[in-house]
């Protein structure tokens, strides 16, 4: 009796450190995907054009890492959302960034950056994805 009384206190203790996984956060990151590779389809035009838009869709990116911050056991994707929205890095807040600095962005560029803030919006759907298991 004593040892089943163990076990499932390690049980409830192993399932309260287990992250959690939220259909809102996996939901709204494809979302956010989405707006941020239509916007780097605009870069080709000056930047001025389209900064209501890119303020906008920071603020949106913004609220959902703070959102990430207070999650438990999240550092992992803490970090992902860092990475994404440092704006000296080479993600979508350095694109912003660069696309700022030079007025507008080459289509050679744009297509290698398309495809690395599209790939690290998956991984950072993967790893919520991961909580299911």
């Amino acid at each position: 009796m004593k040892q089943l009384k163990y076990f499932c206190l390690i049980m409830i203790l192993l399932t309260a450190c287990s992250p959690v996984y939220s259909p809102y956060i996996f939901d709204r990151t494809a979302e956010l995907k989405t707006q941020s590779i239509n916007l780097l389809d605009k870069a080709s035009e000056p930047y001025d054009k389209q900064s209501a838009k890119i303020r906008l869709l920071q603020d949106e990116l913004e609220s959902i890492r703070l959102q990430e911050e207070m999650r438990k056991h999240n550092k992992l994707k803490v970090k992902e959302w860092h990475a994404m929205l440092d704006s000296t890095g080479y993600l979508l807040n350095g694109t912003f960034a660069k696309w700022q600095r030079d007025t507008v962005l080459t289509e050679t560029f744009l297509k290698l950056q398309r495809k690395l803030v599209g790939e690290a919006f998956d991984l950072m759907q993967e790893t919520e994805k991961q909580r299911l298991k």
